[in-house]
Parts: C-alpha cells; sequence; structure tokens
C-alpha cells in the first residue's frame, strides 16, 4: 500500500505552520472521539491561543489497490496543546483534538425541561451552547418510541453528562463521521440498519498466512471473546396515580451457556406508566445482551472507522464470517520522515496517550483488558513507528442489539432543597385534584416564576387516607422543604415548609414562643382562621378564630365541661334547633336581659315548675292569647292587682267555681250588662244593698227594705210597710 498524504485543515492562525508527524486516535460508538495530533513546525513559540478551542481536520489521503484516492478524515476541536520537545531543526507539539460534543465537557449547568422527547432536549442544550455554532448532527436512523420526558432535570452537572445519561437511559447512542462529512454525529437507536458500509469496499478479507504484511481492506489478526453474562431483566416501579397498580417488566434472551438464565432486578425501573415498561424492559435487556461477544481485527487499511459495517471474508475457522459493525477503532499512523529527519522516530506510548479515551469507552467497558493486551502486544500499535499505520477494530455482529451501558452516572441530589411555591399570575393557589403544587428552585436560572418552573410536585401530608386526612395546601410564596425520591432529581416531593425572612411566623417570637397552634390566611382578601394554644403557667388557653363561618359536627354525643365561667357572645342572631328533648340545669340564679322582644313558640304542651315564688313584673302591656283550652291552678291563694283598667273579654261561655266566699269591691261604680237573659242564682240567699237600701232573695222570701218601708214576698203572701203606702200614685 503506498504511502499516506496528510493534510491539515484549521481555522487556526498558525496552521500554515504545522506539519504532520503522527496522530494517535480512538473512536467509540457512544463516546466523543479522541486524537492526540503531533505536529512539527519552525516555530519555536506557537501560541496557545491560537490553537485551543480551534477545529482541526486531519485528512489522511490514501490509495486502494487500483490506484484510486481516497480520504479519511480525523476531526475535533484542539482541548490540550503542548510543547513536547526540539526534533532536529523542527519543535514538536501535541495537540488533543476531540469531538464538539466532548466540549460540552466544560460547560454545566442546573436546569429544568419539561414535556420533551431526548432529542429535542438534545437540541435545547446544543442550541443553549457556544458550540451551536458547529455542530452538526443527523438523527434520521432514530426510529424506536421514545415518549417525552414530562419532567427533566440537569443539576450541577456538565451538558455532556446530562445528554449523554439521557442518550444511555433511552438506548440511543452516537458516532462521529471520518469521511463524507467530518465530525457530523451520527445518532441511531437501531444497530442493525443505521451503520452505512465502508465507503471504498464494503469488505474485509483476512489475510493469507504467507508471512508478509497485510495489504490494503487486509486484516492481519482477528480475535474472539465470549462473556458470561446476566440472561435475564426485572424491573418495578410504581404510579401514584393507581397506587396498587403493579408497574413491572420481565424479559428474558438466555445465552447457550450454563447458568444463562441469571437475571438483573432494577428498581425503580424508570417509567411512569404501564405505557413505557416493555419499551424501557427491552432497552435494558439489549444493553445486557450486546456485552456477551467481542471481535478484535487489526488492520493496516485507513478507510476503517467507528460507526460503519463491513463484511469479513476468509476467516480461517470458517466460523467467523459474516455482517459487523465497527463500534471502536483505536489507531496510530505515523509519517514516513522529513528531509534530515530521517533517522528519528516518534517516540510515544500508545496507550499512555489514550488511556483517557480508553477510561471511558463504552464499547470496551468489560473488555479493556483484552484492549489494552492487544494495543501491548501489537508493535506497531503500541509504538507507532514512522510511516506505519495499524487500525485496532472493536466489532461485533450487525445483527447483534445494541445499546450503550449506562457508564454516566445519573446525578444524585446530596440532600433535600428548599423552594418557592409558584403559581399562575394572579392567583394565590395553585394546584390540583392531587393536591400537587409547582415550585421555583433557587438553582433555576431560566423559571420565570410561574405554573410553568416545574412539574406538579406531591406534597406531604400528616395523615393521607381514601377521602380523609389532613390538607394544607402551600400557598404561591410560601417556601418548602423538597426531597427526592431515590435521590433523583426527576422525582421531587415536597415533604416540609419553613418560614423565612419575607413570610415570618404568625406569632410575634421569641415573645409568644409558649404559643402554638395553626393559623390561616383568607384567601384573596384579609382576614384569618386561628387555632392556637398558649402554654402560659396560670393563663393556658385555646383560641379558635373562625373569620366567617364555623361548623361543627358532632355524630353522637357532646360533653362541653367549664369549670369556672362560661360567656358566650352573638352579635347578631342566635338559632338553636334541638330535635328532641332539652334539658337545662342552673344550681344558682338564671338571669336573662331581652333588650327588644322575647317571642316563644310552643308546639306541643309546655309546662313550666317553680317550686319557690314567682314573681313577673311586665313594665309594658301583656298580651296572652290561648286558642285552646287555658287551665290554671292554685294551691294557696292568688292576689291580682291592676293599678289601671281591667277589661276581659270572653267570646265564649265563662263558668267561674269558687270554693268559698267571692268578694267583689268597687271603688267607683259597677256596670253589669247582658245582652241576652241573666242569671243569678244562689243556694241560700242573695243580698242587693246600696247603702240602706236593700233587696234580699232567701229560698222562702223576697225582702225589699229602704228607709224604713218593707216590700216582702213570701208563702204568705205580699206585706207592704212603711210610714206612707200609695198605691197608683
Amino acid at each position: 500500500m503506498a504511502d499516506l498524504q496528510f493534510l491539515i485543515k484549521s481555522d487556526s492562525p498558525a496552521s500554515a505552520d504545522l506539519m504532520f508527524w503522527r496522530v494517535i486516535g480512538h473512536e467509540a460508538l457512544a463516546r466523543p472521539s479522541m486524537y492526540e495530533l503531533t505536529v512539527l513546525s519552525k516555530n519555536r513559540a506557537i501560541a496557545a491561543g491560537d490553537i485551543l478551542g480551534r477545529a482541526f481536520d486531519v485528512t489522511m489521503e490514501f490509495e486502494d489497490a487500483d490506484g484510486g484516492k481516497h480520504e479519511r478524515h480525523c476531526h475535533g476541536h484542539a482541548v490540550r496543546f503542548t510543547r513536547a520537545t526540539q526534533v532536529g531543526r523542527f519543535f514538536e507539539y501535541r495537540i488533543v483534538l476531540r469531538s464538539w460534543f466532548w466540549l460540552l465537557t466544560k460547560r454545566s449547568n442546573s436546569r429544568i425541561l419539561q414535556e420533551m422527547p431526548v432529542l429535542e432536549v438534545l437540541d435545547a442544550v446544543f442550541e443553549d451552547s457556544p458550540i451551536k455554532r458547529f455542530k452538526k448532527t443527523k438523527s434520521d436512523n432514530v426510529i424506536g418510541t421514545h415518549a417525552p420526558h414530562r419532567y427533566c432535570v440537569q443539576y450541577q452537572e456538565s451538558d455532556y453528562c446530562f445528554l449523554s445519561r439521557l442518550m444511555e437511559e433511552e438506548g440511543i447512542y452516537y458516532w462521529f463521521d471520518a469521511h463524507e462529512s467530518p465530525g457530523t454525529m451520527h445518532l441511531s437507536d437501531t444497530s442493525d440498519m443505521a451503520h452505512e458500509k465502508l465507503p471504498v469496499t464494503d469488505t474485509l478479507t483476512f489475510a493469507a498466512e504467507s508471512g508478509g504484511e497485510a495489504r490494503f481492506n487486509e486484516i492481519a489478526r482477528w480475535v474472539s471473546m465470549h462473556q458470561f453474562d446476566t440472561g435475564k431483566f426485572a424491573s418495578r416501579d410504581s404510579d401514584f396515580k393507581a397506587i396498587t397498580k403493579q408497574l413491572s417488566a420481565d424479559k428474558g434472551d438466555p445465552d447457550t451457556h450454563e447458568l444463562a438464565d441469571l437475571e438483573t432486578f432494577e428498581f425503580p425501573g424508570g417509567y411512569y406508566d404501564g405505557d413505557d415498561t416493555d419499551n424501557i424492559a427491552q432497552v435494558r435487556l439489549d444493553e445486557l445482551v450486546g456485552r456477551r461477544h467481542r471481535h478484535w481485527a487489526l488492520t493496516g487499511w485507513p478507510d476503517v472507522a467507528a460507526g460503519r459495517s463491513f463484511k469479513f471474508e476468509g476467516d480461517p475457522d470458517g466460523t467467523r464470517d459474516g455482517d459487523y459493525i465497527i463500534a471502536a477503532c483505536t489507531f496510530v499512523v505515523s509519517h514516513p520522515g522529513y528531509e534530515s529527519l530521517d533517522m528519528v522516530e516518534p517516540e510515544r506510548s500508545v496507550g499512555s496517550v489514550l488511556q483517557e479515551a480508553l477510561n471511558d469507552d463504552p464499547v470496551n467497558a468489560d473488555s479493556r483488558t483484552v484492549l489494552e493486551d492487544l494495543i501491548a502486544g501489537t508493535p506497531t500499535l503500541r509504538l507507532g513507528p514512522r510511516g506505519t499505520s495499524a487500525f485496532l477494530l472493536t466489532v461485533m455482529p450487525s445483527d447483534m442489539p445494541w445499546r450503550p451501558p449506562r457508564l454516566t452516572a445519573r446525578r444524585t441530589m446530596p440532600g433535600p432543597q428548599t423552594a418557592i411555591v409558584v403559581g399562575k399570575q394572579g392567583e394565590e393557589i395553585w394546584t390540583e385534584k392531587h393536591g400537587r403544587v409547582k415550585v421555583q428552585f433557587h438553582w433555576d436560572r431560566y423559571g420565570k416564576h410561574d405554573e410553568n418552573s416545574s412539574c406538579w410536585i406531591r406534597v406531604s401530608q400528616p395523615w393521607a387516607g381514601k377521602g380523609w386526612g389532613s390538607v394544607s395546601i402551600p400557598r404561591i410564596g410560601q417556601e418548602v422543604i423538597v426531597d427526592f425520591l431515590e435521590g433523583d432529581p426527576d422525582r421531587p416531593i415536597i415533604v416540609g415548609k419553613v418560614y423565612n425572612g419575607d413570610n415570618m411566623p404568625p406569632y410575634s417570637l421569641p415573645g409568644d414562643c409558649v404559643v402554638s397552634g395553626l393559623k390561616t390566611n383568607t384567601h384573596k382578601g384579609k382576614g384569618y382562621n386561628e387555632m392556637s394554644m398558649n402554654d402560659t403557667a396560670g393563663k393556658e388557653k385555646i383560641t379558635i378564630h373562625g373569620q366567617y363561618d364555623m361548623n361543627t359536627t358532632v355524630q353522637h354525643d357532646q360533653t362541653t365541661t367549664v369549670k369556672n365561667n362560661r360567656t358566650d357572645h352573638v352579635i347578631v342572631d342566635d338559632a338553636l334547633n334541638v330535635d328532641a328533648n332539652r334539658t337545662m340545669h342552673v344550681k344558682g340564679k338564671l338571669s336573662e336581659t331581652i333588650d327588644t322582644g322575647q317571642e316563644i313558640t310552643v308546639s306541643a304542651g309546655y309546662k313550666e315548675t317553680i317550686t319557690g315564688g314567682a314573681t313577673s313584673t311586665i313594665s309594658g302591656g301583656l298580651t296572652s292569647t290561648v286558642n285552646g283550652k287555658s287551665d290554671t291552678t292554685i294551691t294557696a291563694g292568688k292576689k291580682l292587682t291592676v293599678t289601671a283598667g281591667f277589661d276581659e273579654t270572653v267570646t265564649g261561655e265563662r263558668k267561674m267555681t269558687v270554693t268559698g266566699p267571692i268578694k267583689q269591691s268597687a271603688s267607683a261604680t259597677l256596670d253589669i250588662h247582658a245582652s241576652a237573659a241573666g242569671t243569678y242564682t244562689s243556694e241560700a240567699s242573695l243580698k242587693f244593698a246600696v247603702a240602706g237600701s236593700v233587696i234580699e232573695i232567701t229560698p222562702s222570701a223576697i225582702t225589699i227594705s229602704s228607709a224604713g218601708s218593707t216590700i216582702k214576698v213570701d208563702a204568705a203572701g205580699v206585706a207592704i210597710s212603711g210610714p206612707k203606702i200609695s198605691l197608683n200614685g
């Protein structure tokens, strides 16, 4: 194979001074590429500011067996610049290049993203960072179902780690193009159809065992590995909206070896409802299955690159021919030499150069020692002598599902935090049927302190039963304590509330430190409800205040004991309804004062018993109406004194029975009138007297006497006596 030609392209002001000397590289699925570019320059004082952050594209031009020319690229941004030594009349510099996605390791943030699928999350982060100027992505191979993240938190982690763990959780991986579109980030969630064939030829063949070097598209060495691993995956999770429903997923794909059905169990499963379970479980199983088999192939063919696929032919065993995906590519390519540098070798340990990338390689995460041994055992890789090229490929069968292992640690919240309750503008309380609220975290620079600042967050209550318990909804502006289930920033829960400089306690402290209780604030108004207890010795007091109404319901008995005085003050009306009997016992004096009037309505009988004397004083008039019969019994005497007139009207018959004498006295005239006949009846006698004139009626006689004259009527006849008797005048 003819010598390679090299070209360095860059927007660096120093690019014209740079001569290619060697490049050591490592490319892998699901990780940014890493290259150490060694250059020579006559300029002994290249400024780091002219190199760092600049984009470099190292082009390798090579020929195929027919003399056709092709290119292979190493594209990245300079992240480390070292002046190494002097080589002859040149000065050696080393420039570490990383794919543009790696630059996000240097940018950390805290933010909340809601209702976004993972690809939208990537775009949002990219567009919010300086790399948007040169980022290039291609995501048409992401074809699986990726539900929107209802609530997705980046907390005190780099943009790179945030996006990496999201993609790893969703089974999405990427690689960077080394051919037609250098530096383009290809995204995929399906390994069996996303990888284009090698552009020059899609077939790599095993070199004949002739002792010669592999040429062109030949493979000089092939190493295979199989490892014992899990054969089943199971997970569980919960959804508070259907808490008794078991969210679970169980998937299995055991290998053919003994004890291949060992199971990995995870909790929580990372899903929120039953629609996600199978998809997520399959991703996790694919992640496990993808670790079982690895192959490594050594070639000098520069066309190879991570993310491409090829057909392997000529396997000496005849068992490994087939289609493969290049999952990782570790290589070293050195310049054949410049004038006056024919004998100078670029001394550099490939293993040490790539240690950072190898430690973070997801493809070889479970087989890194095998990869390191292969590098150490291959002189062209270990030393990278002048004028050589060696590419060690990590490959896997194209029909084997592969998902990136979850190497990027999920950010675990170090403990509870406080946040401010927020909601819709103009509202004082912002909640929903589960009593959840939204908050603005102190670290969130993007939130607008409104109803979109967070997801709905559940609030811990002292009691939470099925239609019973206690409820205290945090209000907008209050500071609450937020904890996180399993330490997951995506699963916040409010566990308490605290006072602060803006929201002070309802009681003046420390003066009222003996007061405990609950005091609310009228919603969108002025006022409060309160239940408080004052524990001052000798002045202990319970205070209950209702700003408007107060309702008390006791389903059975209620007993109230007041061991000293009691005062009830009703400003307006007082209504008491007793459906059965009411008994009131006052051992001392009962005093009632009514300023305006009193009305008593007794629908059935009325009985009043006074064991001692009773005095009734009415300063005004008294009207009594009895629609039925009225009976009054007085066992002792009765005295009735009327200081003004006495008018009595009986609309029906009136009967009066007196067992003793009746005495009537009128200080003025006495008039008795009957509209019909009138009768006076006496079993003994009747006597009518006006001064000295008397009419006396007895059973045997009627006697009329006046001024010495008498008329007597009896059985004997009529006797008239008087000084003078006149008949007819």
